[in-house]
Parts: structure tokens; sequence; C-alpha cells
């Protein structure tokens, strides 16, 4: 059995042009592999960020949900526990139970999430590194340089191996088994049938069906029935059929027990709780019945097809595998079968699926670099022959064709990237420019933390008008694109935009930004909008309680907005929102008290609390600006129906002094001021 002349002629010049390729990879994804952050925009992302903050919880090393195998999840672990162990010492993060953990949609963790990507970022440039092997196995050196530069360059690559997902982890180790299948097809050693299968294995202990790649192992044992090679001990006669049958059927057997080894290193428990790991391979085979995936229907070939031209590849790349994999049967039959061997069962068993997650088909495009670069190099091979400058001109020539497409696609959406998210953007211009304790309603999720959230989601902002939401308190609005699923406001929101655009975040042309178009409103909140203004001049210290407004913060569904008139009720809410101008800073951090005063005097219900549940303490209120602060109070299920009065004032939590209250330069006694009269019903 002969081998392609190149295919083992290593040297370190070769090596280092693919290390430096490499390099270059990891530049690109790590750059800007921040993004969206605190925003988490795709799904699969949490899931092994979560599993990971549970071991670390609880101690557990079993992630108890295997709709994922768990070896990506153990690398994770592995990076998080040393970043947080770092971040504990450094005093960035406290103990995981007593902290307020989201990783869904936002997340409190960012640091979490970088970790996680610069592993993925990591192994995504070593695969650069991976399809260099694989060339240089299939075909030469030139081919593996080829190939390592267009994983480096592919957009759909990089986009993946900036998140912490692992698509990209299972295509590394793919492409790896791929190469040592090429190997065993064509020296049919048994370490290279071993090192194919342990790959394989660990492929699908990344991915589950990462592991399809082992078809080309198959291929590679089914090559040898009927060689005059054993692998050991010399050529055989042609006639021992019988041996070199026994021979092939052990090291596929090899194979196999290296592939199960292999699986098991990353997912142990698939031995120690089969059960849980049965079970989540059939909830993921479900989920390819479900609506969700890109593509839907069966056998849709138009849309795998769409992808590959479209977003996987490129036409022209396309063409180039084409005609990379012809000239693979014409001289490297051998490893076109083993190719082959991964790609068709790959595509026909995804392809018989109801939903299409197109993010499988990564593994089969890291594996398209082979026949793209024999593409390149036979283009050159072929010129050389009138001259070596028109067969090196030749090569740049494709390569640039193929590549710099690629190119330039991956530079802009890096470049996209580096000019920030339209959400974070948002963000920065809120603390700039918003003063602290100014209330906005917004079409975006906020930032969950220990205090209250910087502003209210509210689903639909064109379900009111201006003076609606000036009645709530609300100072400035945000409208997202994200929620009108188009970059124009829709004419419902007309009345909201006639108030003006005071900030815009984005553009109408979504390859211009990444993230939502977002649109920033004043709707003019001023004293006149209080629904119970103060019946005079009414001063706590250095502020005017301008007056209050009083609802059901739930009534409508869509907390914690008030709706004003609702009947109040025991075992419901007191919504209640405080209007402060402030005239003097406050030296210190005060509480802003409600208590509920029966006809005795008793005070049934109450409410202590720094405003916003302490993200604006007074001593961060600015002279001359309205707070509004949220004092809802949670009513007893006994409470007895009847009338009760409304008592707000402001105290000092470390002594329980209260500043001097006033009323038209009167002094108010026990600083105190009775701001309604509400009545609970039945």
């Amino acid at each position: 059995m002969k081998t392609y002349p190149e295919a083992n002629a290593r040297t370190w010049r070769w090596w280092l042009l693919a290390a430096l390729i490499a390099v270059a990879a990891l530049l690109l994804r790590v750059l800007t592999i921040r993004q969206s952050l605190p925003y988490v925009d795709h799904p699969d992302e949490p899931n092994p960020i979560n599993y990971v903050i549970d071991m670390l919880r609880t101690g557990d090393p079993n992630q108890h949900f295997f709709q994922k195998p768990s070896l990506f999840v153990y690398l994770l672990l592995g990076a998080l526990s040393v970043h947080y162990r770092l971040g504990l010492a450094a005093g960035t993060y406290g103990d995981l139970s007593q902290m307020t953990v989201t990783t869904y949609v936002v997340t409190t963790l960012p640091g979490f999430f970088i970790v996680s990507r610069w592993v993925s970022a990591s192994i995504g440039a070593l695969t650069a590194l991976a399809a260099f092997s694989l060339g240089n196995r299939g075909w030469g050196r030139g081919a593996g340089l080829m190939g390592a530069l267009l994983v480096a360059l592919l957009p759909y690559h990089l986009k993946f191996s900036q998140w912490a997902t692992t698509d990209v982890t299972a295509s590394f180790l793919a492409c790896l088994s791929l190469g040592a299948a090429i190997l065993a097809a064509d020296t049919n050693r048994w370490r290279a049938f071993i090192v194919a299968g342990a790959f394989a294995g660990l492929a699908a202990s990344a991915k589950y069906n990462a592991g399809i790649v082992a078809g080309g192992i198959v291929v590679a044992a089914l090559l040898g029935v009927g060689s005059r090679e054993s692998g050991v001990g010399g050529p055989q006669p042609a006639t021992n059929d019988q041996f070199v049958v026994g021979g092939q059927l052990m090291r596929l057997t090899a194979a196999g027990i290296a592939a199960s080894i292999g699986f098991v290193a990353g997912t142990p428990y698939a031995l120690l709780s089969f059960g849980e790991v049965g079970g989540g391979v059939v909830r993921q085979w479900g989920n390819y019945n479900g609506a969700n995936g890109q593509y839907r229907g069966a056998w849709n070939v138009g849309g795998y097809a769409e992808f590959f031209l479209f977003e996987g590849l490129s036409p022209l790349l396309c063409i180039a595998v084409l005609a990379g994999l012809i000239l693979l049967a014409r001289r490297r039959p051998r490893a076109l079968a083993v190719w082959l061997g991964f790609a068709v069962p790959s595509l026909l068993i995804h392809l018989s699926r109801p939903t299409h997650f197109m993010q499988n088909m990564l593994p089969l495009l890291v594996a398209c670099a082979l026949p793209v670069g024999v593409a390149v190099v036979e283009a050159g091979r072929v010129a050389a022959r009138r001259g070596p400058l028109l067969g090196a001109g030749a090569v740049a020539v494709v390569a640039g064709a193929l590549l710099l497409p690629a190119a330039a696609t991956s530079l802009t959406y890096v470049g996209r990237q580096a000019g920030g998210d339209t959400r974070v953007q948002l963000i920065d211009w809120i603390a700039a420019n918003v003063p602290p304790g100014t209330r906005i309603a917004a079409e975006l999720k906020p930032v969950p933390g220990p205090t209250e959230q910087r502003w209210t989601d509210v689903p639909i902002m064109a379900t009111h008008d201006l003076a609606w939401y000036r009645a709530q308190g609300y100072a400035y609005l945000v409208l997202s694109s994200k929620r009108w699923n188009q970059l124009t406001p829709p004419p419902a929101y007309d009345k909201l935009l006639d108030a003006g655009i005071t900030a815009e975040f984005g553009s109408d042309n979504r390859n211009d930004m990444l993230g939502s178009r977002l649109l920033v409103i004043t709707t003019g909140l001023s004293p006149a909008d209080v629904p119970r203004p103060a019946p005079g001049d009414l001063r706590f210290g250095g502020a005017r309680l301008l007056g209050v407004a009083i609802g059901d913060p739930s009534a409508d569904g869509a907390p914690p907005m008030l709706v004003q008139g609702a009947p109040i009720r025991p075992g419901g809410v007191l919504g209640l929102r405080t209007f402060w101008q402030v005239e003097q800073p406050f030296a210190d951090d005060l509480y802003i008290f409600v208590h509920l005063v029966d006809a005795n005097g008793g005070v049934p219900a109450q409410r202590d609390a720094p405003p916003w549940q302490g993200r604006f303490p007074t001593s961060s209120w600015r002279t001359g600006t309205m707070v509004v602060d949220a004092n809802d109070v949670y009513l007893p299920p006994g409470l007895a129906p009847g009338e009760y009065r409304v008592v707000v004032g402001l105290f000092d939590p470390s002594s329980y002094a209260r500043p001097p209250v006033t009323f038209d330069g009167e002094p108010v006694p026990l600083g105190e001021y009775e701001v309604a009269t509400i009545t609970v019903v039945p």
C-alpha cells in the first residue's frame, strides 16, 4: 500500500506557518469576544455555564441534564474553577449560593462567559492546526496550509468560536479523528485506528452527533480488506482473505474500544448514571422533531444547499469543494473514501430529521478544508507547467478568490462587534446622562441584580401614550426594534415619537450594528404630572415631596405599572410611587418608610427600605432632579377591610432619627406626613 508522497513530509517550517495562522485565528476571535455582554444572545450558551455554576455550588460533578454530553462542560469547569477562585481572592465574587445569578438573556456573571468563550476561541484556533494536519495527511503541506487559512477565516466558524457552545470543540476533535482515519486507510496501522477511534469518542463526548465521524474509520477498515498488506509483518498473500478480514475486524474493534474509552473519559456518567445520560440522548433526539431550528421539514435539500452556498461557505468555495473531491477521486481515492465515510452519513442523518440546526454542519465545514486545499494547490500545479512564477501566481489568485471574501466578511463582522452592541451603548449613555433615581421604561430586558433594576421592561411601549407614562413617573422611554420586528417604528409608535428622539443607537441598516435599533424618548415629566400632588410645599430634609401615585401594581398584568382606581384587597399590594424634587444634597443615606395606619393608630402593614432598593441611596440624589421611587407595601391576608391612612417619611437606619419635615414652612410633628387615605375592600 502506497501513501501520497507528501503525506508524511512535515517540516518545522510548515508547522510554524500553520501555528502562525492559528495565532492569527485566535486574535481574530478574541479581540471582540465580549460581544454583547451582559446580554447573551445565543440560546445554547448559558447551559454549559449553568452546569458549571451548579457544580461549583454543590461540589457534584454530575451535570444531570445530558441533552449535550459533558466533555465541554468539564473543560469549562477547569477554567472557571480557577477564574472563580481568583475572583473570590480579589473580592470580585462572593459565595455563589448567596449571589444573584442569572445567565439567560442577561447575565450577572459576564466574567464567566468571557472565560468560557476564551476556551471555545482557543479550541477554534487549534482547529486551524487540525485542518493543516488533515490537509497534509490527505494531500500535502500546501493543501494543509490552505485548509488552515480557510478555517481561520471562515465566518461561520469564527462566529461559533466566540460562543461558549459545544460545536467548535466537537468540530476540532472530529477533524483530528478524520485525519487519523485517513492515515489508517493509508497505512493500516493499529495505532492510527486507535487514535482515530479515541478522537471520534471524544468528539461524540463533546456533541453526540459529532461521533458520526466514526464512519470514516469504518471505511478505512473496509479499504484494508483484500489488501496485500496487513500492516503487521509486511505483505501477506492475496489469497489469505480470512486473515485480512480478521485483521481488519480486530482493528475496527480496537478503534471501537478506543472510541468508547474516549466517550466515557469525557462523559463518565454514561457509566455512572446511564439512565440520566440515555434519557438525555433520547430528549436531544426528540428536539429534532420540534418547531425550532433554522430549517424545517425532513429532506430539506434546498435548505441545506442554501446554507452551504450562502452561510456556511460560498458559491466559489462550494465549487472548490467539488473540484477538490474530483481530484481526490483521481489521485487519492482512499482519502476521498474516508472523507465521504464521514460526510455522507452526516448529511443523510441530519437531512432525515424534521428540524435542522445548521451548527451541526460545522464539523463538515471544517472537513471541507481538505478538498478546498486540494483545489487551490492543484490549480497552482497545473499552472506551474508553464513556469514556476505562473504556478505561484495561480495559487495566489485562486486562494484570493476563495478566501478574501471570507476574510472580508469575517473582518466586517468583527468590526461591527468592535463598534459595540447598541444595548451596551444604551447602558453607558444612561450612566452618563440620566440622573440617579430618574425612572425609565424600555422595550428591553434589564440587567438583574440585588437592587431595583435600572429600567422597567415594557412588552409593547405603544400600548400607552406619553401622558400615561408621565403619570407612572417615567422620564425616559426606550423603544426597541426587536419588539417591532422591523427596523423602523410602526405607525402605532407615532404618538410617542412626536416628542422627538433624544438619543439613537443603531440604524435602519441591520449590517451596520450589533444588537437592536434603540430610540430614546424624553417624556417631559414635570411636577404637573404627579397624579396626587401634595397640597402645599412639603419638605423632608433636602427634598420636596411633590406627591404620590397610588394603585394596584399588578392589575394590568404588567408590574410594576400602577393601575389607579383598582380595588385594594387583603393579601394584595398597595402600589405607591413617591415623587421627590431634590433641593439640596443629602449627606447621609436615608430610608423611606411607608406606614399603613388604621383607625386605632395601629400599623398593620409597613415598608422600610432604601430608595430603589439601594441602587440610588439619598446621598446619590442630585440637586435639581426629580427622583421617583417605588414604595409598594405588601398587605397581609388577614388585613381587615376599611379605611387606612398612608403615612410617609424618611429615617436614618443606623440611628432611626428622622430629618425635619415642614409643610409650607411650618414644622410637621413626628417627621412624617399623611399622603393619602385608602379603602381596603373584602
